[in-house]
């Protein structure tokens, strides 16, 4: 899986964790560092 995929994954579960009323601010905070990291690199 290329790295865009993977972004595009993430980002769709990252809106699932914010739509979802639960406190999954430590998720959150992983899934967009690791976004973050794979459009950087």
């Amino acid at each position: 899986m290329d790295s865009k995929a993977k972004v595009e994954l993430l980002e769709a579960r990252l809106k699932k964790l914010l739509a979802s009323e639960k406190d999954n601010q430590g998720v959150c905070r992983r899934i967009r560092r690791e976004i973050r990291n794979l459009k950087k690199g």
